[in-house]
């Protein structure tokens, strides 16, 4: 008992000294209006679109709060009410914030980013997509490790052609390893998704790799459950220095590593070869005189994000949703963009990215510019082997662009943002063409009944634009560290 209230006395006066005895309170409140045009979604005209969001920020010493939401008007989503002109609520963040230096956590619902700085990102998708989560994370000297529980979906009530009941209760957790040396930092991401039920505790409060809970968890063993989860685990390796920053990141996805296993020992050891289902992306950037200048390359090997067994059994794809279309409340349906629903790299399976930016400060102006390339075959978020019913049909063979017809995205963006105080000015533009886009048509559907599939479709070629311009004014002086938190 001693021994406990020796340690309780430790933690308090440790977390005591942490803090300035008075902390003042810290308040930035902003208001963002934007007006685009880009194509509809509906039907591909140009269209034009609103978006107004308001962003509030509170910090008290080690507790902070944020709150932010948006209403848009592109049609994507159906409106909130009818007299709200068209508009609908996007719930992107809104949560707490616990900061003890030793221990933080975070909960609420957040953008996700990933360990990586990369818009290629792999374990956590470089769109910013919004989840509900609860966070720890421990700094401990060199050694840094982060737990993080994610509600996918749970007392769904979108029942969309691929699911008519509604989507499954679905839940992740996320764990980061971290060692820090000097500049160079390197670790493990582990992911697991598990289905028909939205909490694991085990998952979320054992340090252990997930991939090692699920092992000793199988049948045999009086503590045994029923389980079947999807693990995904990644290795990074980061190098910072004042001038330049420099990354790479391997994920595997399904682990398997019979690759490894030399011809001459495959009889002895047994041959069971699958498709290498992983992702790769590196690049970095360097401070020229002139401004900074970045390159960025990732692809993915098809069947990669995809459940291993039945799509209908077991829908523990990487991805928010298990289903590929999205209804309307009017009852139109549409095509889920697999951009906004992969949980990782933002392009998925079967393809290669490359990117290159620009980033200049004059002054009050920042400019940034880039060149994106992008060529992908077809792919499926919730489509284990595409058109085939099990890997032995779709072949054991690791693939990437093998279909007859590829898609090539290339596209060129110039952005500029003003600051004028409290007040900023912002513009973007972009402009390409995409070539044999691909269309998710549903001619290519298993026998079985299950989900359509993105597919390059030849000659389908489209103008890819996007023009912007809106204003952000904000009141309060949270300064740099509630924007870094953001």
């Amino acid at each position: 008992m001693k021994k406990v209230l020796i340690t309780g006395m430790l933690i308090l006066i440790t977390t005591l000294r942490t803090f300035p005895e008075e902390p003042k309170g810290i308040l930035e409140w902003s208001f963002t209006g934007e007006l685009g045009l880009a194509p509809s979604v509906l039907d591909g005209n140009p269209a034009i679109y609103d978006k107004i969001n308001t962003s509030a920020f509170y910090n008290y010493g080690f507790f902070s709060f944020l709150g932010d939401v948006s209403l848009i008007n592109d049609k994507k989503y159906s409106p909130a009410e009818d007299y709200w002109l068209g508009h609908y609520f996007y719930p992107a963040q809104g949560g707490i914030f616990l900061d003890f230096e030793l221990l933080s956590l975070q909960a609420g619902r957040f953008y996700q980013t990933d360990v990586i700085d990369s818009p290629y990102s792999l374990i956590i998708s470089s769109m910013k997509l919004p989840a509900l989560f609860v966070d720890t994370t421990f700094h401990l000297g060199r050694f840094t490790y982060t737990s993080r529980w994610v509600v996918l979906n749970t007392r769904s009530s979108e029942k969309p052609p691929d699911y008519p009941d509604g989507y499954p209760d679905r839940g992740m957790n996320y764990k980061i390893f971290a060692l820090q040396f000097d500049d160079l930092r390197v670790g493990l991401q582990d992911v697991v998704i598990y289905v028909d039920y939205v909490f694991d505790p085990e998952y979320f409060l054992s340090p252990v790799p997930d991939a090692i809970v699920q092992l000793y968890r199988k049948q045999g063993k009086p503590w045994s459950e029923y389980t079947n989860d999807n693990i995904v685990m990644a290795l990074f390796a980061e190098w910072s220095k004042p001038n330049y920053y420099l990354y790479a990141q391997w994920l595997l996805d399904d682990i398997n590593l019979d690759f490894l296993i030399p011809g001459f020992l495959r009889d002895v050891l047994g041959d069971n070869q699958i498709p290498q289902k992983m992702a790769w992306s590196l690049g970095g950037t360097y401070d020229f005189s002139f401004g900074r200048l970045g390159f960025y390359h990732a692809g993915a090997t098809k069947y990669t994000f995809s459940p291993a067994t039945n799509y209908a059994e077991y829908p523990y794809q990487y991805t928010y949703y298990p289903a590929m279309w999205y209804q309307l409340k009017d009852g139109t349906t549409l095509p889920l963009d697999y951009r906004d629903n992969y949980i990782g790299y933002m392009y998925g399976e079967n393809n290669l990215a490359f990117l290159v930016d620009f980033t200049r400060t004059f002054g009050s102006v920042t400019l940034n510019a880039d060149l994106e390339y992008v060529v992908s075959g077809s792919k499926s978020p919730a489509n284990p082997w595409h058109q085939y019913l099990s890997k032995d049909e779709a072949g054991r063979d690791t693939k990437l662009l093998d279909d007859s017809v590829l898609e090539h995205t290339a596209t060129a963006g110039i952005a500029a943002a003003w600051s004028l105080g409290r007040l900023t000015l912002f513009t973007k533009l972009r402009i390409g063409g995409v070539f044999n886009k691909l269309e998710l048509n549903g001619l290519v559907t298993p026998e079985d009944g299950g989900p359509a599939i993105f597919q390059p479709e030849r000659g389908n070629d489209q103008l890819v634009y996007q023009l912007a311009a809106g204003a952000s004014y904000t009141f309060g002086s949270a300064g740099a560290e509630a924007r870094t938190r953001q």
